[in-house]
């Protein structure tokens, strides 16, 4: 009976040792993408152009990808949602239009020059410092790369987010009749 006891209780704690060691990772790779680190709701406000007037809002982020992202915006008489692609820029993630939306805004089509995760310095072994790939000095860097390869200089970006300090700013361009300058503009920090 005393052997039965021993195996019993020998059983047992190896089944909670197996069990405490087999939980979950709160870290998932999901927050180790560049979607995963932004996705989350916001706080903050929206400020028109215009009129400068402030009001509170909330921004939901929500990952698509794994560096595409839908962005949902709602404040008093305001409620947009916009598809954009993450650009890693050190500590920044900047954002720019996918798809057709990228074509609908800037004329033309996204290349196979585009990346949206930075190189390690060195990935090419010097060939591309050298032969100035992407014609910047920051030739890995995916936010610079995106910049030179996909757009003109004169070309307008309209935000970002800083994912270690939890913020976002971002204008939304609102096409009216009166002015083609008109800006919704969100600027919030993290909340959930």
């Amino acid at each position: 009976m005393k052997t039965i006891n021993k195996i019993l209780v020998t059983g047992i704690a190896a089944m909670l040792i197996f069990a405490v060691s087999c939980k979950k990772n709160t870290d998932t790779p999901d927050n180790q993408t560049l979607a995963g680190s932004v996705s989350g709701t916001y706080s903050g406000e929206l400020k028109n152009s215009q009129t400068s007037q402030t009001s509170p809002a909330t921004l939901t982020v929500t990952a698509l990808n794994d560096s595409v992202i839908i962005m949902h915006c709602v404040a008093d008489h305001f409620d947009t949602t916009v598809t954009l692609m993450l650009y890693e820029d050190y500590d920044s993630i900047m954002v720019c239009y996918t798809g057709k939306d990228f074509s609908n805004h800037y004329g033309r089509e996204l290349d196979n020059h585009n990346f949206c995760y930075s190189k390690p310095n060195g990935w090419d072994n010097g060939w591309c410092e050298q032969h100035n790939c992407w014609g910047g000095n920051d030739n890995w860097n995916a936010w610079t790369n995106h910049l030179n390869t996909q757009h003109d200089k004169n070309d307008r970006h309209y935000g970002g987010f800083n994912a270690g300090s939890g913020w976002c700013n971002y204008s939304f361009p609102i096409k009216t009749s009166k002015s083609p300058f008109l800006y919704e503009t969100f600027k919030g920090s993290k909340t959930k």
